[in-house]
């Protein structure tokens, strides 16, 4: 059963006419594809470091190589909002690709153009292509917190354990 319910309105701007707005595949999905518009080369020499764009229609991304990858617009996201940029699960699968600083978060001040920093995680050379699907977008909501300092905290089942102490494999 579809639940009823009122969308969202982000405002979206485009730098650039071969822009694709993201959207989910399917209805329902938490996830919208953007795609590739760029490339931005990671240029670090002592302690200078830039963004130098690169104006080929694709790029091949060494192992353990990352490159800023422009998706080409920018947003007014509402306040108590958020966007997260997370990796493709069947770049990750296939061609072990992924978002560096995963997820990437997009704050509701943030009025520049989005990019995914990609790095390839495989072995092997990877060819990236403009208006190629790169990543996914996720909103999510902020949540008012505050961390409230204490000398104790209440008992878990887990206690102590540490990292994998939940699992036997």
């Amino acid at each position: 059963m579809k639940m009823e319910t009122k969308k969202l309105k982000i405002p979206f701007k485009k730098f650039s006419k071969e822009v694709v707005i993201p959207k989910p595949s399917k209805e329902g999905d938490a996830g919208a594809d953007a795609h590739i518009i760029g490339f931005r080369k990671i240029i670090k020499e002592g302690d200078k470091r830039e963004l130098v764009e690169i104006n080929a229609e694709t790029y091949t991304l060494k192992p353990l190589e990352r490159i800023g990858c422009p998706l080409g617009f920018a947003t007014a996201i509402p306040e108590g909002y958020y966007f997260k940029v997370v990796p493709r699960s069947g770049l990750g699968l296939w061609e072990g690709l992924s978002i560096v600083n995963s997820p990437g978060t997009i704050d509701t001040g943030y009025r520049n153009e989005w990019m995914a920093v990609v790095v390839n995680l495989s072995n092997n050379d990877v060819t990236l292509r403009k208006g190629e699907r790169i990543c996914q977008l996720i909103l999510g909501k902020i949540h008012e917190y505050e961390f409230i300092e204490t000398e104790k905290l209440p008992e878990s089942e887990r206690g102590l354990g540490g990292f994998g102490s939940t699992g036997k494999n």
